[in-house]
């Protein structure tokens, strides 16, 4: 057996106990801020391992190698990050009432999630075996969920229906990677949840069927 098959055994027996997933869940967090303070490529397992006070070995009992332990931070915080979106979703009827929750939402993710926004924004996404894996999929899963909102918006006659839906979600999502990136990252302001209500006016004053006053705001983002 080679080694790399003995890793992924091991990684799928050391997922399975409730001991291991906590562990496993530490690796995860610890790997997520040495990524974000390090870089990927000038982190190692040695350094992952020292801070989460663990053997260098037991990380092998979860993770193939460093890239699965990179690519196994945006399936965590996907399922993570889905499971509560559904659960914000739960009750709201009307597309615009979800559209707005969502887009504070997502806001408010990334605010308590920095570390991860970092890598992800500049260690996953621009690698191109990222789009093989789970964590892309549940991506993409989330934005079929913005399509569908957009959709009922048409369906319920308070979208315009000549609006493109992917465009339109390119845009939202587009925007809030760019005030994630402008607040969080770059730390031009403390809250970009602050920039939920002005981006969603801004966008519900294009997209609306009938399109009423609405107070953009967005300069200062």
């Amino acid at each position: 057996m080679t080694q790399a098959s003995k890793n992924m055994d091991s990684a799928s027996t050391g997922k399975r106990t409730s001991q291991g997933q906590a562990k496993r869940r530490l690796i995860l967090k610890v790997a997520t801020e040495v990524f974000a303070e390090k870089g990927f490529n000038e982190s190692t397992i040695s350094q992952i391992a020292k801070k989460a006070k663990i053997a260098e070995g037991g990380i092998y009992v979860y993770f193939k190698n460093k890239e699965d332990l990179l690519f196994s931070i945006p399936e965590e915080r996907m399922e993570n990050f889905l499971s509560g979106l559904h659960e914000h979703l739960a009750g709201i009827t009307g597309a615009l009432p979800k559209l707005r929750k969502l887009i504070w939402y997502h806001l408010n993710f990334y605010e308590k999630n920095k570390d991860y926004v970092l890598i992800l924004l500049q260690n996953i996404q621009q690698n191109p075996r990222f789009n093989s894996t789970r964590a892309y999929r549940l991506i993409r899963e989330f934005g079929k969920l913005v399509n569908q909102i957009i959709e009922e918006g048409k369906t319920e006659g308070v979208i315009r229906p000549g609006i493109d839906s992917r465009l339109l979600r390119y845009a939202i999502l587009g925007s809030i990677e760019h005030i994630t990136i402008r607040g969080s990252i770059l730390a031009r302001f403390p809250r970009i949840t602050d920039a939920a209500e002005p981006l969603y006016d801004f966008f519900v004053s294009g997209i609306q069927s009938q399109t009423g006053l609405v107070t953009l705001r967005l300069r200062e983002f």
